[in-house]
């Protein structure tokens, strides 16, 4: 968890646009938004677990009194509306909200399940209104803090250990949820918590974001190694690709033309720069080489407490690049029925050129037969 004054000035944030707003309270419930304004993560199930954030009281959390201990331990908050399993959770928000005659306007996280919603609305007796603050918090997530992207610098960290472990312990006759397995406990084995592993083999690595599967590693195989992890809610991603001995020519000649976009987006992305430029860069390196109708998605995305976050460096997207945004940085090739090929780094927007955020040499891994 980061510090309580950065959470506080997140939660004043929120504040002045519900001033601005001319609303009465903002509601969120567990999901990304929710973990940058309170520090933790969590998944909800059946019970309710919300935040309510008023124009001048303190942030509450509502949430099942058994769970409220455990919950403290893990954010800012201090204060909490508990309730017990007999009790109506939405009841109890509208007695701690009270009665207004004209209805309140209330703002709602995006992610919120509609469920949530309608009993809120049922407790209150209607809203006068409702919009989104999502619109709010996903802007002021767009820029990462020093300590956000120390954060994720140790994720990639890690993952570059647990990938290059991968790499050295694959044998021929594993599969691929096999080596899933070992990228897993590597994470583990560090301290970070394991959110993906995509480890593809020979055909399957056409197939951009394919799960492993049962898939054998055999001779003469490509082998792609996608995974990311987690500190504090700090995710990384990163790819790389190896090959069961000697790579074929096509392989060599079409990972060199990867690298080549990498790199050549690497060293051109900058400040300023909108995200369609960006994407076109690297674009620009796999059209000239021949191989433009097989660089079948976009060149990045953002990354922060979620995997994929704006800004997107996509065709088409106007946004600019501002210093402190953290995106990655991976074109591919994908040759449907024989292999494909993407090399993925991220990056963090700086004044002066990019800052990278994962650590791995970047060579076609040679696995021994």
């Amino acid at each position: 968890m980061l510090d309580e004054s950065v959470y506080r000035k997140r939660i004043e944030q929120v504040r002045n646009h519900l001033v601005s707003a001319n609303a009465d309270f903002a509601f969120l419930t567990p999901a990304p938004n929710f973990q940058y304004l309170t520090g933790f993560n969590y998944e909800m199930r059946e019970r309710l677990i919300a935040l309510i954030i008023s124009k001048d009281s303190e942030p509450h959390l509502i949430a099942p009194a058994f769970e409220v201990t455990a919950h403290a331990s893990k954010t800012w908050i201090k204060d909490f509306i508990p309730w017990a399993e007999d009790e109506d959770p939405f009841s109890l928000i509208a007695d701690y909200i009270g009665e207004k005659n004209m209805g309140y306007s209330v703002l709602f996280d995006t992610h919120m399940p509609l469920s949530v919603y309608w009993a809120l609305e049922a407790a209150l007796g209607g809203f006068q209104k409702s919009a989104s603050v999502s619109h709010v918090i996903d802007a002021m997530r767009l820029t990462k803090s020093d300590k956000e992207i120390e954060l994720m610098k140790n994720a990639g960290r890690i993952i570059n250990d647990a990938v290059l472990k991968a790499f050295t312990d694959v044998r021929i006759g594993m599969s691929e949820l096999e080596v899933q397995q070992l990228v897993h406990k590597e994470i583990r084995r560090h301290g970070a918590s394991p959110t993906f592993a995509a480890i593809q083999f020979g055909e399957n690595s056409a197939l951009p974001h394919a799960e492993a599967g049962n898939r054998i590693l055999k001779r003469g195989d490509l082998i792609l190694m996608d995974c990311g992890c987690s500190i504090d809610g700090y995710n990384t991603d990163m790819t790389r690709v190896g090959v069961v001995g000697p790579p074929s020519e096509e392989i060599d000649k079409i990972y060199r033309t990867v690298l080549r976009a990498l790199e050549t987006a690497i060293e051109k992305i900058t400040s300023g720069m909108a995200c369609g430029t960006a994407d076109g860069i690297a674009r620009k390196v796999i059209d000239d080489a021949g191989y433009g109708e097989y660089f079948t998605h976009r060149l990045g995305h953002g990354i922060g407490l979620e995997v994929h976050e704006p800004p997107y460096i996509v065709r088409g997207n106007p946004q600019e690049l501002k210093p402190g945004m953290c995106h990655s940085i991976e074109p591919g090739i994908y040759i449907e029925g024989k292999f494909g090929i993407r090399i993925e780094e991220l990056v963090c927007i700086c004044e002066t050129g990019l800052e990278l955020l994962t650590f791995m040499s970047r060579d076609l891994i040679q696995v021994d037969q």
